[in-house]
């Protein structure tokens, strides 16, 4: 068993996934991508050692939601990524248990601090 942090990744996009995935793993986190809500929802409930969730919600409806409901109840830390700079992400997002939202493009600094203080935690 890996004694790496492991890092489940949301989002719409195939090729966005296997690249975060990558830069992820080459950082030391061990990475599973998922496609659609459900997948994170069954993922979350299968798996025990979920160190962290970031979230990409572009193109996902307000179920995406319950999926953060579901983190939050299973205490599992998770980020919120956005295409826009939005109140009304911030507030769903915080009103839902996200430990904080990154507007896109991601800067990969404060990506991986944040990764790094949230895991550590």
């Amino acid at each position: 068993m890996s004694s790496k942090p492991f890092i489940v990744a949301l989002n719409r996009n195939q090729r966005n996934l296997e690249i975060l995935s990558k830069f992820l793993e080459q950082e030391g986190y061990s990475t599973l991508g998922v496609l659609n809500p459900a997948a994170l929802d069954e993922t979350v409930r299968k798996k025990d050692n979920i160190s962290l969730v970031l979230m990409d919600i572009s193109g996902f409806n307000s179920k995406v939601w319950e999926s953060c409901e579901l983190l939050r109840q299973r205490e599992i830390p998770f980020l919120v990524l956005s295409p826009h700079q939005q109140s009304a992400v911030e507030k769903h997002s915080k009103r839902h248990g996200a430990q904080g939202v990154l507007v896109k493009p991601l800067v990969v600094k404060e990506l991986l601090l944040l990764i790094k203080g949230l895991i550590e935690e």
